[in-house]
C-alpha cells in the first residue's frame, strides 16, 4: 500500500474523531479526501487488517492504539512543517497547508525534531491548533477564525493568541487575552484592524491579527 495514501487516511480519521468526539463516518472520510465511498470502504478494510483501525457498521471508524500513534505522528509533522512555511518562509496559511501536505510524507522524524527546535518549540500551528496532542485528554476540534478573517461589525470570544511571549504580554495588558470578548470595528485597506476590547479601541497590524483566534458569535461568521 502506498505509504502517503495510508498516512492521509490516518490523519483524516484522527481529525474527524476529534471533530466528532467519536467515530469517523465513512461518508465524512470520503468527503474530506474527495474519494468515493467504495474507495473508503476498501481502504478501511486494509487498515483494519494492518491493525490500525476498527470499524463498526452503522457507527464508524476508530483508530487503534497503533493507528493513533501513527496518525498523531503524521499530524504533528504537518503542523511543524506548516509553521515553518508560514512563519519562516512567509507562505500564506492556505499555501502553507498545501505544501505541508506534500512534504509531511517525506521528512524524517529526526529532521522534523531539529526543525521543531529551530522554530523554538512552538505550542500551536498557524491555524491555532496544539502541535503536541494529548490523546489522554483529547478534546473536540475547536472551531474558530483568525481575527484578520473576521468581518467588520462582528464579534466573538478570544480562543487563543499564538504570538511570541513578549507580544502576548503586551496584548494581555490591553485586554486581548483568551476568554475576553472582542469586536472588529473596522478593517483598513493598508491592513490595520481596529478592534474593541474591554471597552477600548485598539489598532492591530494584520501580522498580529492573523495569530489571534476567535470563537465567533452567530453573527461573527
Amino acid at each position: 500500500m502506498h505509504t502517503d495514501r495510508l498516512e492521509e487516511y490516518l490523519e483524516t480519521i484522527l481529525y474527524l474523531i476529534m471533530k466528532n468526539q467519536g467515530p469517523a463516518k465513512t461518508k465524512q472520510i470520503a468527503d474530506e479526501l474527495n474519494v468515493s465511498p467504495p474507495s473508503v470502504t476498501e481502504m478501511i478494510k486494509k487498515l483494519s487488517s494492518m491493525g490500525l483501525v476498527e470499524y463498526t457498521p452503522y457507527q464508524g471508524v476508530e483508530l487503534t492504539e497503533k493507528g493513533t500513534d501513527q496518525a498523531v505522528r503524521i499530524k504533528r509533522k504537518h503542523q511543524v512543517l506548516e509553521t515553518f512555511l508560514a512563519d519562516v518562509l512567509d507562505f500564506d496559511r492556505k499555501e502553507a497547508h498545501k505544501e505541508a501536505c506534500e512534504l509531511e510524507h517525506a521528512v524524517s522524524d529526526s529532521v522534523l525534531e531539529k526543525l521543531y527546535e529551530f522554530l523554538g518549540s512552538p505550542e500551536y500551528c498557524p491555524d491555532g491548533h496544539p502541535i503536541n496532542i494529548d490523546m489522554s485528554n483529547m478534546k473536540r476540534e475547536d472551531h474558530f477564525l483568525p481575527l484578520d478573517e473576521m468581518k467588520e461589525g462582528t464579534s466573538g470570544t478570544i480562543a487563543r493568541v499564538t504570538l511570541p511571549r513578549e507580544t502576548r504580554e503586551r496584548l494581555n495588558s490591553l485586554g486581548i487575552l483568551a476568554g475576553e470578548e472582542i469586536e472588529v470595528k473596522r478593517k483598513q485597506k493598508q491592513g490595520c484592524i481596529s478592534v474593541i476590547a474591554v471597552g477600548s479601541e485598539i489598532a492591530l497590524g494584520r501580522d498580529v491579527a492573523k495569530k489571534i483566534f476567535i470563537t465567533p458569535r452567530a453573527n461573527g461568521l
